[in-house]
């Protein structure tokens, strides 16, 4: 399998697994995608059988298929674990490898306008988390640069505020991401390397400077344990949810399909809001089920709602006024606009599901509409799923 020509039985293999609520269990398959029509079939590795036929996915292709992902596959969600042989692992390994990336406190006020750089240099945000990390933590994450001249100035910055972390995928990831970041000293960045991100958004000094990505594969695979571990026992860094004078905001799968995230971000923030937490989630049927429980028996069509967060990754926000007099709850679900973005366009065009939305289910964004339901929703997002 080389470059873009697929003959009809060459094929992916990768490991999968799907927990089973019913069961309680975790079914273990071998996925097997095939490039040349846009076919899968799954084959149950306990049972020994074929669990689904070579079938045509038509919203699924060859950019979905690295290990971490999570297909959407007839309304399961199934994790790819790893690969399923040693010529998908060297064919996808040089297109989908992933590196760490660091949005450090002093840029994350411009974390939907950065995002979106990221997005069109190439790079498939796979994971991200907004977190405040405490001087045992940050110690713990950059254990591996003890002796560092420069290390205190580093500690200093990343726990002088939020920052968020990302795990990136792409094409020559690790190294991709240095030379987007650009030299480490801001200063440097402006005259010799000045469309980068530290020439962009860099402060002063190497320590302010905005970024921080990993060094090798190895360090990689650490860090991104750190903030995004891999087995249960292990917790992530908590999010910073303030929950006072807040609302929950969560950008739907769609708008992340379409690119959308990024600007989304930037429309709240260029507004009267800031994002006090942020979380890339995947919502199994249950987790979706739970989520929206209040709107079963209110919505017309609950389906369609709860289908319009299964088809992909959210993103659940934290939204916080600028003034903090303001009531966010309220003033917030007004900057969102009427849940028909038809109807947005026609009454409230400056809206964010006027300018986002697509129709009444993909509305780009869901918002928490009563306000005692607030604290519950953003507990849910940012605490029960962490757990």
């Amino acid at each position: 399998m080389s470059g873009t020509e697929f003959d009809f039985n060459d094929k992916l293999s990768f490991l999968g697994e799907w927990f089973d609520y019913d069961s309680c269990y975790h079914k273990k398959f071998i996925v097997s995608f095939y490039p040349s029509d846009n076919t899968l079939d799954i084959f149950d590795r306990e049972l020994n059988r074929m669990y689904l036929k070579r079938t045509k996915m038509d919203d699924l292709s060859i950019n979905d298929l690295f290990v971490g992902n999570k297909l959407r596959i007839y309304g399961r969600q199934i994790t790819l674990t790893d690969y399923g042989d040693c010529r998908t692992q060297k064919f996808i390994g040089k297109t989908k490898q992933s590196t760490l990336a660091i949005l450090k406190p002093n840029v994350v006020d411009k974390l939907g306008e950065i995002i979106t750089q990221i997005l069109h240099r190439k790079f498939y945000i796979s994971k991200l988390r907004m977190c405040k990390l405490s001087r045992k933590e940050a110690l713990d994450l950059f254990e591996h640069k003890k002796g560092d001249s420069t290390l205190p100035f580093v500690l200093e910055n990343i726990v002088s505020g939020r920052c968020v972390a990302l795990e990136l995928v792409g094409d020559a990831a690790l190294t991709r991401w240095k030379e987007v970041m650009g030299p480490p000293d801001p200063q440097e960045a402006r005259k010799t390397a000045p469309d980068t991100l530290i020439a962009l958004y860099g402060l002063e000094s190497p320590a302010s400077n905005g970024f921080h990505g990993s060094d090798t594969p190895e360090d990689a695979a650490k860090e991104l344990n750190f903030f995004f571990p891999k087995t249960p026992e292990r917790l992530p860094p908590e999010a910073p949810v303030v929950l006072k004078n807040t609302t929950c905001c969560v950008i739907k799968p769609h708008a992340i399909k379409e690119g959308k995230m990024g600007y989304i971000m930037s429309f709240i923030t260029d507004s009267h809001f800031k994002i006090t937490a942020a979380q890339l989630v995947y919502l199994s049927n249950a987790n979706a089920d739970e989520f929206l429980e209040v709107y079963k028996g209110v919505v017309s069509d609950y389906h369609a709602l709860l289908l319009s967060f299964l088809d992909g990754p959210c993103i659940a926000l934290e939204i916080a006024g600028k003034n903090d007099e303001m009531n966010v709850h309220e003033e917030f679900r007004k900057f969102v606009g009427p849940s028909d973005p038809d109807i947005a366009r026609q009454i409230r065009p400056n809206t964010l599901r006027a300018n986002f939305g697509c129709d009444k289910y993909r509305n780009a964004v869901h918002c928490t509409d009563l306000p005692e339901d607030t604290e519950l929703e953003l507990e849910y997002m940012f605490k029960v799923l962490r757990n």
